[in-house]
């Protein structure tokens, strides 16, 4: 018999939970009620698309920032202050009245919601050897709970009141987390002499390179022939800039991140397969709403409680793969079978237009449900495990930064084919693409509905791109 968690241990298992849910309770909420808020602001959806950007920079700008802020300010603190401007960015989206507003508050949202993540994972560490593996499921099972969740939420808020309460629900979160998790939060700092330097030129550098890439990445597809060149030079130009800023860290004695001590093979194909998963997340994170609600005319309740299941299945998944993690060798299995599963459900929602009745995708979405976690599931546990410990909180922010880049590069580019499918069908049977995506256009949905073909389009290639990840998987000797 286990020994029961003494007050402290239980205290720490309810901060991690509790500091770890809210930027993908958020997301979920964001994610669920992209088309409402699109309509509500009268929003294209490259604007959209750009505000989702402006997260992921902002995020990736204050995960370079993390360690700096932690050792002058102590994590107490600066997970409250985060707080305190997850909330006010809450404020500025629901209070806008156009693109600029709600990109400020997005924006507050993405620096400060990039805490969360990071200080939950780490706050893990400092459970006892025996505690650790119960904090982890309490951070595994706090982020696919709350993702679980939050469609349903979402689809409660929209009903009961409109797009704007999707992020006052930010408010009565923050406070109650800052009243679980402060108390039990690390409040020691490190002395001057050891702390990071400053890097905010260089840190400006780094948001410019990231921003002109992400731009690049979101442009690409939607660039007309004329405007292909503009969008590959400005592409090469953030990679230069992100180089310059690399090649810079690299030759600084005290980094914001030290790469020197990430240079493992198995560290360098986690993050790259972090990625790979992290893009399938967000794609279908994105799509799905979309397609069910918007394109097959499913009710707001409907469309959630099908989501719901379908992150509620993830959930089982990652708790199965930590059970069966610790007695089953071959992590590569479980690797391959989430991409063979995840490709499985893509092809099944491309088949779209073929089948007798929608209730025939409720299995793809359960199916998809439970991909993303037995592929991810390996890498996390694998990808970390030897390095160093002075390392280790610097690997986690670079795998941050990736999921942040996985994500926001695939609402990107899941929008602008979306949107290249939408355009190819033929033209008496759709009307203007944005009253499409906004649900304003007054066709009825269903299976031959223009947005669901073109949706079905998305899911083919999604699939397709699943192949080589599977080819890379295969082949390598890293993960067993």
């Amino acid at each position: 018999m286990s020994a029961t968690p003494t007050p402290q241990v239980s205290g720490l298992l309810r901060c991690i939970a509790a500091i770890t849910c809210i930027e993908f309770f958020e997301t979920g909420l964001v994610m669920f009620g992209a088309t409402h808020i699109m309509a509500g602001l009268g929003l294209s959806p490259e604007q959209f698309a750009l505000a989702y950007t402006l997260y992921g920079v902002s995020s990736i700008y204050m995960l370079y920032k993390h360690q700096w802020m932690v050792e002058r300010l102590g994590y107490r603190r600066f997970v409250l202050a985060s707080l305190g401007v997850f909330a006010l960015g809450g404020i500025l989206a629901a209070t806008a009245g156009g693109f600029g507003q709600f990109a400020c508050g997005r924006l507050l949202q993405g620096a400060s919601g990039a805490t969360f993540f990071t200080a939950g994972r780490l706050a893990i560490n400092r459970l006892p050897a025996t505690a650790r593996f119960p904090g982890l499921l309490a951070f595994i099972g706090s982020l696919l709970g709350a993702s679980a969740v939050a469609p349903v939420a979402a689809a409660v808020l929209l009903a009961a009141f409109d797009w704007r309460a999707l992020f006052w629900a930010a408010l009565p979160l923050c406070l109650l987390i800052a009243r679980i998790a402060g108390p039990q939060l690390d409040q020691s700092t490190v002395p001057p002499e050891q702390r990071s330097e400053e890097h905010w030129g260089w840190l400006l550098w780094l948001v410019i390179g990231i921003f002109g890439l992400q731009y690049a990445i979101q442009e690409i597809p939607a660039a007309g022939a004329g405007a292909h060149r503009l969008v590959f030079i400005v592409g090469l130009a953030s990679i230069a800039a992100l180089t310059v800023f690399a090649w810079r860290q690299w030759r600084k004695e005290k980094p914001l991140i030290d790469y020197r001590g990430l240079l493992q093979w198995r560290y360098l194909l986690g993050i790259a397969l972090y990625f790979s998963g992290y893009f399938m997340l967000g794609a279908f994170g994105f799509l799905l709403p979309i397609f069910f609600h918007n394109g097959l005319g499913l009710s707001l309740a409907s469309t959630a409680v099908i989501l719901g299941l379908s992150a509620g299945g993830g959930l089982v998944a990652a708790f199965v793969h930590a059970w069966a993690a610790r007695r089953v060798a071959g992590q590569r299995r479980f690797m391959l079978a989430g991409l063979g599963l995840y490709a499985l459900a893509c092809l099944a929602f491309s088949q779209a237009g073929r089948l007798a009745d929608w209730p025939l995708l409720l299995l793809p979405a359960l199916i998809c449900g439970v991909a993303v976690p037995f592929y991810i599931g390996p890498v996390a546990f694998g990808t970390f495990s030897e390095l160093p410990a002075h390392v280790f909180s610097h690997a986690y922010q670079v795998k941050n930064i990736v999921r942040q880049l996985g994500i926001s590069s695939s609402i990107a580019l899941s929008t602008v084919s979306l949107q290249h499918f939408y355009a190819a069908q033929p033209q008496g049977a759709r009307t203007d693409w944005a009253l499409a995506l906004h649900g304003l256009s007054g066709q009825a949905g269903g299976l031959q509905a223009p947005l669901t073909l073109a949706a079905a389009d998305v899911f083919f290639w999604l699939a397709i791109a699943v192949l080589p990840v599977a080819a890379l998987v295969r082949l390598q000797r890293t993960f067993r």
